[in-house]
């Protein structure tokens, strides 16, 4: 009986147009408002943080680039660039705490 449990669990969808209806969805326009405000918010945030870390942090967050794509943009070492994501994520982190205190 567990065991047919445990495979239930495990099931994974194998028709092929489940993942196509999933890519097709279309936002609502709640969904659209609320995603832009965000965004803007963690504009916002990331423009607050000290240099090199404003600029790290508006590339991987707000730009969605990898760390290997703004190492090669700025020309830095891409660990100097991973150790400024960790730190500027943990300022952001701090910042988003205190505004959910307030």
């Amino acid at each position: 009986m567990d065991y047919l449990k445990h495979s239930r669990r495990k099931s994974i969808p194998t028709e092929d147009n489940y993942f196509q209806i999933q890519l097709d969805k279309n936002p609502t326009p709640e969904e659209n408002a609320l995603e832009h405000e965000v965004k803007t918010q963690l504009y916002q945030h990331c423009l607050q943080l000290k240099e090199p870390y404003r600029n790290v942090a508006l590339d991987y967050f707000y730009f969605e680039r990898t760390a290997a794509e703004i190492s090669d943009k700025t020309g830095k070492n891409l660990k100097t660039v991973q150790t400024q994501i960790y730190r500027a994520k943990a300022m952001l982190k701090k910042k988003y705490r205190k505004e959910a205190e307030l």
